[in-house]
């Protein structure tokens, strides 16, 4: 659980550079984000930022990518363009949108090694998750948690007790699926307005884990305005999610304030940043987990409040009295074990 993080921690120690040692506010705010999971309240919304550290390119490296194809046929001017209309204007100059798309599965690619945000995330054991991501990585990193593979909306149908996840931007498997030019975002609510209305209704009934989005995405941000004129009408004031920022932009913040709580991730390099948020998601999953066979071990004390340290503290001597004792208390020497105690 928080062992990957640790071992960073303990190599950047080694070498002498700055590590992040995570405050008390910061301790409870991952202590609250993995209670709601465990409780089944935690819904996830996973953004490009979450599979860029796969390998994957940002939307801005795919169309500087898309664009290599189509070189000198490029006008002067094109960069000036929006990032909707230069992906329009690709299209176009491919010979279509099916062209484009292929172009786009192709720079992409199927990659089969997932991100450690994708294995933290997946360890959280959400059920419902949204994300705007074409690939197929957090899918392969629940499976690789032994958890059921989440149908894949909206192409699979939902099965009792299963988990699902909702690709509102396409995916990779599925070409025609992927929403990427200026007449797709256009059109994405004529197209595919249960998708968004999925969405709402989790932040209307969930709370959302926001990680590796930058809340700049025309569809995203009119389907979260939506909600919140909603709940204005009807004068309910609450938070809908939270934030996990990495983009230092502090203006963002205070655009969502009312809707997000914000978790910034600081530090002046984006490699800084990125690992701070791995840390962090790193704690929530810890809390998360119903399997605590780390609870009473030494090594994961930097997890527990003072007053848990003392509870458990107390375990680890009542595991020390069980030695010599009878077979009778045999089941209680094996829960203390499975705990971690030794």
């Amino acid at each position: 659980m928080f062992s990957a993080a640790q071992h960073a921690r303990r190599n950047r120690e080694a070498k002498g550079s700055k590590h992040w040692d995570p405050d008390d506010a910061e301790m409870t705010e991952a202590r609250r984000l993995g209670g709601l999971a465990a409780s089944g309240h935690l819904a996830l919304f996973l953004g490009v930022g979450v599979s860029m550290a796969a390998g994957l390119p940002s939307w801005g490296t795919l169309i500087d990518e898309l664009g290599k194809r189509v070189g000198s046929e490029l006008p002067t001017d094109f960069a000036s363009l929006d990032a909707l209309d230069q992906a329009e204007y690709l299209a176009s100059a491919m010979g279509g949108a099916e062209k484009l798309n292929d172009a786009v599965i192709e720079i992409i690619g199927r990659k089969q090694k997932v991100a450690l945000a994708h294995a933290l995330l997946a360890g959280m054991g959400c059920r419902e998750v949204v994300t705007t991501n074409y690939d197929g990585l957090y899918e392969k990193a629940v499976e690789a948690t032994r958890r059921r593979r989440p149908t894949i909306l909206p192409w699979e149908a939902v099965g009792e007790e299963r988990p699902w996840l909702l690709k509102l931007h396409g995916d990779i498997d599925r070409s025609p699926s992927i929403v990427l030019t200026r007449r797709d975002f256009v059109l994405f609510d004529a197209k595919s307005r249960p998708a968004g209305s999925l969405l709402q209704a989790l932040l209307l009934t969930k709370h959302v884990l926001i990680v590796g989005a930058s809340l700049n995405d025309g569809n995203v941000i009119r389907l979260a305005m939506e909600v919140d004129e909603y709940l204005q009408k009807s004068k309910v004031k609450s938070i809908r999610g939270t934030f996990v920022d990495t983009s230092g932009v502090e203006a963002r913040q205070h655009l969502w304030r009312d809707q997000f709580r914000w978790f910034v991730c600081e530090g002046t390099e984006r490699e800084d940043r990125v690992r701070r948020m791995e840390m962090f998601l790193d704690a929530v999953a810890a809390f998360a987990a119903t399997d605590v066979h780390w609870l009473l071990d030494e090594r994961f004390d930097g997890l527990l409040g003072e007053r848990d340290r003392e509870v458990v503290e107390g375990a680890r001597c009542l595991m020390a009295d069980t030695r010599g004792a009878s077979g009778l208390l045999a089941p209680l020497k094996s829960a203390l074990s499975n705990l971690g105690a030794h």
